[in-house]
C-alpha cells in the first residue's frame, strides 16, 4: 500500500519550512499568495491528505502552548534563547506561550488550557515532566528523553557526544596533555551523551582526562577555589572544558586571578556558547548549541503536528551544532 505523503514532503517540494507549509495549507498566518499557491500545488502533486482528526482538533484549539524547562536553570543563557526561538515560531501562527511553573502539581496538568507542550532537556524521574509526557497531548522535546520516561510525540536532537569529542580533539591539537572536564550533575540525555563522548575519546587518546561533577553553578568565589584546587592537585593540567552553562567566564577570571595565562598555560573551551564568550579577553572558544534554532524547530514541529500530524519520518529532526574557534585555544602549527 502506498504511504501517505507527509507535510514535510510537501514543504520540501515547495522549498519552504514546515511551519510555512502548515500555515499555507491551513489558510492562516503571514504567508504570501505566491508561496501559498506553490505549497498548494506541491500538496496536489503529492496527493497530500491532512489528518482530518488532527486538523479538526487544530481548529478548535486553545491557541496556547505550554513550555516546560528544567528546574533551577531558567535564567541560563541557553534556555532564554531557546524560549525566544520557540516564541518566535509560535508567533508566526499567532499562538501564545505559557511557561509551566514547577510548583504545578502533576495531577493538575490535565487542567491546563493548552493544545500541546514543548519540553527542553527533560530530567529523568521529574514527576511534572512525566505527567506532561503522559498527558495525551502532543509533546515535542529538545533532545531525547532519558531512559524510563514516556516517549514524546517528536524530538529535536543534537550529537552531543560528537561535539564533545571534537572539542577535546581541538585541545589535543593545541598541545593539551591533561584535560579537566567540568560537567553538571543532572540526569539529562545531553549530559549523558557528552560524558559518554568524553569517556570514549579518553579511551582512545593518550591524554589524561579528569571529570569533575558540579551539583550547581558555583559563585565566583567558589569557582576560584575550585580552579585553585584543580591546579594545585595536578599542576600538569593544561586545558579545561566547561560543560556547565555560565561557568566558563568565571573559570577564565579565576585563571587570570591565579596568574595562569590563557591559552599559553591553560587552554579553555565552553561546551555552551553565549553572548559573553566572544567579548572577554581572550575570547572563549565554544560549542554553539543553537538554542534559538532549537526552540524554533520544536515550535514548528508542534504546529505541524496540530495542523495535520507529523509523518513517522518527521518525528525526530536533527540540529547540527557549530564550533566557534576563538583565542582561548592555542593555534595549531601547520605541518611542513
Amino acid at each position: 500500500m502506498k504511504q501517505r505523503a507527509t507535510l514535510q514532503q510537501v514543504a520540501d517540494l515547495a522549498q519552504v519550512s514546515l511551519g510555512t507549509a502548515s500555515r499555507a495549507l491551513a489558510g492562516r498566518g503571514r504567508v504570501s499568495e505566491a508561496t501559498r499557491t506553490r505549497v498548494r500545488e506541491a500538496a496536489a502533486t503529492l496527493s497530500f491528505a491532512p489528518n482530518t482528526a488532527a486538523s479538526n482538533f487544530r481548529r478548535s484549539r486553545a491557541g496556547s502552548v505550554g513550555l516546560w524547562l528544567p528546574p533551577q536553570v531558567r535564567f541560563m543563557d541557553y534556555y532564554m534563547n531557546f524560549t525566544f526561538g520557540l516564541s518566535e515560531a509560535l508567533g508566526e501562527d499567532e499562538v501564545s506561550l505559557s511557561l509551566i511553573p514547577h510548583s504545578l502539581r502533576p495531577d493538575s496538568v490535565d487542567r491546563l488550557h493548552v493544545d500541546g507542550f514543548v519540553m527542553s532537556d527533560v530530567v529523568a524521574g521529574d514527576p511534572l515532566a512525566r505527567a506532561i509526557l503522559e498527558s495525551g497531548k502532543p509533546v515535542i522535546t529538545s533532545e531525547v528523553v532519558p531512559e524510563g520516561m514516556p516517549a514524546p510525540t517528536g524530538s529535536v536532537v543534537t550529537d552531543q557526544a560528537a561535539a564533545m569529542r571534537d572539542s577535546l580533539d581541538r585541545l589535543r591539537r593545541g598541545g593539551a596533555t591533561s584535560i579537566v572536564l567540568l560537567a553538571p550533575d543532572i540526569a539529562q540525555s545531553w549530559v549523558d551523551a557528552a560524558r559518554a563522548g568524553a569517556s570514549t575519546w579518553a579511551r582512545d587518546a593518550s591524554v589524561r582526562l579528569e571529570v569533575i561533577t558540579l551539583a550547581e553553578v558555583p559563585p565566583a568565589a567558589g569557582i576560584h577555589t575550585l580552579i585553585a584546587r584543580v591546579l594545585s592537585t595536578n599542576d600538569d593540567v593544561d586545558a579545561i572544558v566547561c560543560a556547565v552553562d555560565g561557568v566558563a567566564v568565571g573559570v577564565l577570571t579565576a585563571l587570570h586571578d591565579l596568574g595562569v595565562a590563557v591559552p599559553d598555560r591553560v587552554q579553555l573551551v565552553s561546551h555552551v556558547d553565549s553572548a559573553a564568550m566572544p567579548v572577554v579577553l581572550p575570547p572563549i572558544a565554544a560549542v554553539d548549541l543553537r538554542p534559538r534554532e532549537a526552540g524554533m524547530l520544536t515550535g514548528r514541529m508542534l504546529l505541524a503536528e496540530l495542523d495535520g500530524g507529523l509523518g513517522e519520518d518527521e518525528r525526530v529532526q536533527t540540529l547540527a551544532l557549530e564550533f566557534h574557534e576563538r583565542a582561548s585555544l592555542r593555534p595549531v602549527a601547520e605541518e611542513a
